[in-house]
């Protein structure tokens, strides 16, 4: 089982919940390989200054990296396409099994799962407006419903990331024409937008992984007590039992 595929109330749902989840890790991959690539193109364009000992296998030229990073923000494109049709080989699943809901969704919130989970499982602590955003739909819509406002949300990415792809163009122009000092220049001046552009997918990615991994904790935490599991809180990790381990004795 994969760590945040999510977890109907029913078993033969698994395999297409963690094909979801498998498509969803590809397309995030895929933009930190894109940005992996243009740190590459930067150190190249500033002639390995003081790394050259730590990157001596790296080579080819900015132009070649900056290539690179444009290809892999492609590959995260055609991974969103690849995220919403796992979300609607979900629900065609859900409905071949007879999947409606868990019954439970309602309660969600007498569970008190943020308060067990922070800190511990979810560290160092939970996003509490993409927590909130999440139950509430969960307690309001259910499960079904609740993975299509995800499926939603995906969409998103798309414009974002082709204009991120544009400016990425735009910096392999000028390495491509003007050299690769100008296009560090170009960057670190702020004369091309490549930074926002960058922070604005990035930080769409980070919110719709923290979405998609409290889903699956929650559509978890339901599939277990509608099955009369352990709870996830109850199912501390390492670190949490040595911190009470470690815990001075009262006196």
């Amino acid at each position: 089982m994969g760590g945040q595929n999510h977890q109907p109330t029913n078993r033969p749902l698994i395999a297409s919940s963690a094909w979801l989840s498998q498509k969803f890790g590809e397309g995030f991959v895929a933009v930190l390989e894109a940005n992996n690539q243009l740190e590459n193109a930067i150190i190249i364009a500033e002639q390995l200054l003081h790394v050259e000992d730590l990157a001596k296998g790296l080579d080819g030229t900015a132009v070649d990296h900056l290539d690179r990073t444009i290809a892999s923000l492609t590959v995260s494109l055609e991974k969103i396409g690849e995220i919403e049709v796992a979300y609607d080989n979900l629900f065609a699943a859900s409905a071949r099994e007879g999947y409606t809901g868990n019954p439970l969704a309602s309660s969600i919130r007498r569970f008190n799962l943020r308060e067990s989970l922070s800190g511990d499982m979810i560290c160092p602590n939970i996003n509490q407006q993409v927590w909130q955003e999440v139950e509430q739909r969960i307690n309001d819509q259910n499960v079904l419903d609740t993975l299509r406002w995800e499926q939603s949300r995906f969409r998103e990415l798309n414009e974002p990331t082709r204009q991120l792809i544009a400016v990425l163009e735009d910096c392999k122009k000028v390495a491509g024409e003007e050299g690769g000092d100008a296009f560090v220049d170009a960057v670190e001046y702020n004369r091309l937008p490549l930074r926002q552009h960058y922070a604005r997918v990035l930080s769409l990615w980070n919110y719709l992984h923290a979405m998609f991994l409290y889903s699956a904790l929650m559509t978890t935490e339901l599939f277990y007590r509608v099955n009369e599991l352990p709870s996830l809180a109850e199912q501390k990790t390492a670190s949490s039992r040595r911190a009470v381990a470690n815990e001075p004795a009262e006196t």
